[in-house]
């Protein structure tokens, strides 16, 4: 059975999930969430499973240094950016994000697609 979005950004139960620029449909594809998750959509503290949804380099060089202060020390950050096929126009791609997430110290390991619009990179602290 294919996994929901829930999951598939390991989302486990009692954790804390930021969740940031979300587009206006995607609660409804995140599903529910497991149980005690505390759900944030303004950084307060350490997260284990962080989102944030950017369209733009310029996007992706301002939130994703803050970002990785707000890391628990096992955390993952999903970067959600828009798929070379979506219809938003965009100027970066996986590549460009890996390359600056390592510039910053975080290592991408993982990619997944959200939708038809949206991919999603997971990182770690390298």
């Amino acid at each position: 059975m294919p996994k929901n979005v829930t999951e598939k950004l390991m989302i486990k139960e009692g954790q804390r999930f930021l969740l940031l620029n979300e587009p206006s449909n995607y609660r409804g594809l995140v599903g529910r969430l497991p149980n005690k998750v505390t759900i944030s959509t303004e950084p307060n503290g350490q997260y284990d499973v962080i989102q944030v949804f950017v369209a733009s380099k310029n996007e992706l060089n301002q939130r994703l240094p803050g970002l990785k202060t707000s890391l628990a020390s096992d955390g993952i950050v999903w970067v959600t950016y828009p798929k070379g096929s979506s219809k938003m126009k965009t100027d970066i791609n996986r590549d460009s994000i890996r390359e600056y997430a390592q510039s910053i110290g975080l290592e991408a390991d993982a990619i997944f697609s959200v939708d038809d619009d949206w991919s999603a990179l997971r990182m770690k602290a390298a």
